[in-house]
């Protein structure tokens, strides 16, 4: 496996051929929108390859390769800045091939993509109404930073830096007393796609703040022409409701392969 360096990604633009999950986190890498890490098969061919994205990663290709399959997840195991990853195939082929060569911890499960209905947003007609001590805000430079010593950091690391996020991403975020206890942001952008992610802190779920801040965060896609995207675990069964809530419609299943180190394997 052979690491691409930054100013090249725009060589490992076939790696989005022909891709059936994972679309979003490969054009998020390659936009330079994320501190994501490209690697390829073979210096002179861009057109299998794997794409990791703190945590999320896709091997992308029409022909499954068992060696460099192998190779991924070594590197994966290895990986001691992430406790986590949830890998794609990006096309169909590689499902066989990561069968047979994950180790027993990595686990098939069935995530979930949603297509926005807008039509159905509008009509819901959701104003983003709080009560009590909690306000809505728009997420900026600061308040991403703030993430950091939130319950939440990991929205932090996913951006190359806050002013970055600022620039191009989009949020929004539920505070009281100061402290963010809510936020749906942009995790993955590529193009006028805005892959969303919701957190909430678990004193304060079920409350509507994260349905609030996800009204805010779709009103503002509409005024700016872009198109979120919405997708979860198949078990996530909040996310679930709450994505159709909104107004999003399940449009197709895959499965992914999810691992979390345990402390034996830290």
């Amino acid at each position: 496996m052979i690491e691409v360096h930054a100013e090249d990604f725009a060589s490992a633009n076939p790696l989005l051929d022909e891709l059936s999950a994972g679309a979003e986190i490969v054009g998020a890498v390659l936009a330079g929108h994320t501190k994501g890490k490209i690697f390829l098969r073979a210096l002179a061919d861009s057109r299998v390859g794997f794409v990791y994205n703190n945590g999320f990663c896709v091997l992308a290709g029409a022909v499954a390769d068992e060696v460099f399959a192998k190779q991924c997840l070594n590197w994966l195991y290895r990986h001691l800045q992430q406790d986590f990853f949830i890998l794609y195939p990006g096309h169909e082929s590689w499902l066989p091939v990561l069968d047979a060569v994950a180790v027993t911890s990595v686990k098939k499960v069935g995530r979930i993509v949603y297509r926005f209905d807008k039509s159905s947003f509008v009509a819901q007609n959701f104003p983003p109404s709080l009560s009590g001590d909690f306000s809505l805000a728009r997420m900026d430079a600061a308040l991403m930073r703030a993430t950091a010593d939130s319950s939440y950091p990991w929205a932090r690391e996913t951006w190359p830096s806050e002013m970055h996020f600022e620039r191009h991403g989009l949020g929004f975020c539920v505070l009281t007393r100061g402290r963010i206890v809510s936020l749906c942001y942009s995790v993955f952008v590529s193009g006028l796609h805005r892959e969303i992610d919701i957190f909430t802190a678990k004193p304060f779920r079920r409350q509507g703040l994260a349905k609030a801040a996800a009204s805010a965060y779709l009103q503002e896609c509409l005024v700016q022409g872009l198109k979120p995207g919405w997708n979860c675990f198949k078990d996530n069964r909040p996310s679930r409701e709450l994505a159709e809530v909104l107004g999003f419609v399940p449009a197709s299943e895959f499965s992914v392969y999810s691992w979390h180190r345990t402390r034996s394997e830290a």
